[in-house]
């Protein structure tokens, strides 16, 4: 015979996947977000860059050449490309927390809606085991009524 599983038992299960879920809903929330502000500020960072590389090129396009205001561009565009760099690292880890974040939320997801099935199925043999026994003592009431006749 197949082991009985108490309902409320798996009630308390699907509870229990329920706020696992909500807790996967709130830190993928939380990756999503810090996957824009990395995206925002590898844009700017970039923007930065490109600003500061176009004022070396700039600088090497006109005829004079001032060797400490060259020093100063080159400083500010390798300390801008640094930043920029560490941007992109920034970007690319949260959009990795991202990904595992989804993954994590979707695996909830599946153990909920599974929990959920299985107290549905728990449900249903419980009550059709209710329904046994009420249909045994109903057959045993009109047997015995049928024989004291």
């Amino acid at each position: 015979m197949a082991r009985q599983v108490d309902p409320r038992q798996v009630a308390k299960l699907v509870a229990v996947q329920h706020v696992r879920r909500a807790a996967a809903d709130s830190a993928l929330a939380a990756a999503r977000e810090a996957e824009a502000e990395a995206l925002s500020a590898q844009q700017s960072a970039r923007e930065a860059a490109d600003s500061a590389r176009d004022d070396w090129f700039a600088h090497l396009a006109e005829p004079g050449f001032a060797p400490d205001y060259a020093r100063g561009l080159a400083g500010r565009l390798t300390q801008r490309e640094g930043l920029a760099e560490e941007a992109d690292t920034r970007h690319r880890l949260s959009a990795d927390l991202h990904v595992r974040r989804q993954d994590d939320w979707r695996s909830a997801e599946a153990r909920v809606q599974l929990t959920e099935a299985q107290h549905e199925a728990a449900r249903r043999d419980a009550a059709r085991r209710r329904e046994e026994k009420r249909l045994d003592a109903l057959s045993d009431r009109v047997t015995y009524n049928w024989m004291i006749r």
